[in-house]
Formats: structure tokens, sequence, C-alpha cells
């Protein structure tokens, strides 16, 4: 089992790849519903079904809530089960024949909602407040990012960076061969509970560690990404157009290896004195970043807030037939 982010919280707002992802499998379950409807209980649901039946499985987790799960896809049954709410609406391309959609929301009862409107309302309205804020402090953020950027690449020889990262990539990771397709996840994201990670897509593959300067790893990493053919590009949390991770048939080559970092190989751009320049204001976005992320923990106890109102006009023998019926489709169809 892996875990991803396919949405982050990133320097342009909100960036997701949940259409391309959910592109990839056979038979796709969208579910619709308000906070509190129990979807991420249900996803998490079909994950303990795979444990049990032995079924490999992907954990895509919500960068609003890491505690939340967003989706699963199944590799074996080339099936996902996602939450097709905003932000993360995801279009129907073959109703029935792929897409099916669950509505949570038939558990809910308008009688018991309607004397909370005003309090739903509010909520909704600071939850929306707390992200505006939030990606406005990201974007300030992504400034001092360009600035690290600029500082590094003015004191570092990008041209042999890039070589050096063609040259790996022609070695270690097949050439330039022509490009399948390429899939996009985070591996980090930006949350209420801070910058939080996944690394079991380490787990078991031969890993090469990029040390240096973030800026110059990210270069290279990016340039890998670009020449391996059927590459899965982990993407970077604040700038979602930067790589900071490629896997590839049983190999992955990262600028952070987290727990296997002694198990790495390492790739050292000897590049210690543009790195130094850049850090003065890699931790000015660092400090932005922060901030952003206690304003997300604003927007996120708005959610539970109403995730306990939604709670309260629920009929969860409703939520218990719709969870049934998701898993024969699932594992039954």
């Amino acid at each position: 089992m892996e875990r991803f982010f396919l949405g982050g919280n990133t320097a342009y707002g909100f960036k997701g790849f949940y259409e391309d992802e959910i592109a990839g499998a056979d038979n796709v379950i969208l579910l619709k519903g308000a906070p509190g409807t129990g979807k991420s209980t249900l996803i998490k649901s079909v994950g303990a079904e795979c444990a049990r039946r032995g079924l490999d499985y992907e954990m895509w987790y919500c960068s609003g809530d890491p505690e939340s799960a967003d989706g699963i896809f199944v590799r074996e049954l080339s099936a996902a089960v996602a939450d097709a709410t905003s932000p993360h609406p995801c279009e129907t391309m073959l109703p029935v024949v792929r897409e099916r959609i669950a509505d949570m929301a038939k558990a809910l009862r308008r009688e018991k909602l309607l004397p909370f409107k005003g309090s739903i309302e509010k909520l909704i309205n600071d939850k929306k407040r707390s992200y505006s804020r939030a990606y406005d402090i990201l974007k300030y953020a992504s400034g001092h990012f360009r600035n690290a950027e600029r500082d590094y690449f003015s004191h570092a020889d990008v041209v042999r960076i890039r070589r050096l990262a063609a040259a790996f990539a022609l070695r270690e990771g097949g050439g330039t061969g022509e490009r399948a397709r390429c899939r996009n996840v985070f591996s980090r994201a930006i949350t209420p509970c801070g910058t939080k990670a996944f690394f079991e897509h380490l787990a078991g593959r031969r890993i090469w560690l990029i040390e240096g300067g973030e800026e110059g790893a990210l270069l290279f990493a990016g340039e890998a990404a670009r020449l391996i053919p059927s590459a899965v590009a982990v993407h970077h949390p604040l700038f979602p157009e930067r790589v900071e991770c490629v896997l590839w048939e049983g190999c992955a080559l990262t600028t952070d290896a987290g727990p296997f970092r002694a198990a790495a190989e390492r790739i050292e751009l000897d590049d210690g004195r543009a790195a130094l320049v850049a850090g003065r204001e890699r931790t000015l976005c660092r400090e932005c970043v922060n901030e952003a992320e206690k304003v997300l923990a604003a927007a996120r106890e708005a959610h539970i807030e109403l995730e306990k109102i939604y709670a309260e006009g629920m009929d969860y023998s409703v939520t218990d037939t719709i969870a049934e019926e998701v898993k024969m489709a699932v594992f039954d169809r």
C-alpha cells in the first residue's frame, strides 16, 4: 500500500491531479456529498477490504485534512473510489460504463439541517476566507522561493547539473525513449497540520538521493523526469510544476528519502556555495509556508464544525447501504 496526495495547497491556489489519475482506472465510483457524510470513512473501509483480500492498493489523502482519505486506487482491479466534491470535482467521461456516482447526500435529512442554515453559511464563508488568505500567503512565499532560485543559479553551474541529470536518465532510466502516460502525484502537502510527507513509495526500490541545494536538486529531478520514459512524477508541494521525485521500474530518484535515507545512493551536486547563498530566501519562504499552515488550520476548524452539523442530519442506515453498494461495485463487478 502506498499513500499520496492528488491535490495540494500551492502558490497558485489548489492544484489537483484527480481527473488524470482517475482516467487511468477502468472502474470508477465518484462520491458526492456534504462534509460529514462519510466519504472518507467509506474510502478507508474499501482499503480495509483490500487488505483483507490481499489486494495491492494506493490511498489518496486530503491536503485540507491529512487524516482524511480523498480516494483509493485498487491496482489489480483497475478500480478507483474518489471524493468528487469541491475542490476536486471530476467529470464523468463514460457515465455508467466507466464512472458511477454514489450520492452520500441521500443520507441527509433536510428537516434536521434547516435550523442550522445560518451557521452552515457562516462556516462555509469562514472556510473560504481562510483558504483565500492562506493562498495569498503562499503566493508571497513563492516570491522568496524564486529569489532563492535566482541567488542559487547566479552561483551554480546550471549546464553541469542538466548534463548530470541527462547522463543519469540515459544510464539508469532507459534513456529518452518514447514516453508512456506519465502519472502525476504529490508525496508532500502543505496542510493545516504542517507539511506532511509520505514515503511508502520508496519501499523496495533502488533509491538515488540528490544531495545539494534544494534548487539544484529540483532542477536535476525535473530534467530526469522529462527524459525517463514511463516515469511517475512526484511534484513539489509549493510549486507543482517542479518535480522533487521520479519513480520508474523499481527505482526512485528523490530530493528527500525520509526514513530510507541510509539505504540511498548519493548523487552529489557539489554546490555548497550556491546553496549557502540561497539559504536566507529559502528560510523566509519556509516561514511564510508555516504562517499559511496556521491559516489553513482555521479553515480546517470551520470544516470540522460543518461536519458536526451535517452529522446531526444523517441517517446512517442509508450510508451503510451505499457503502455496501460501492464495495460490490468495486469487488464484485
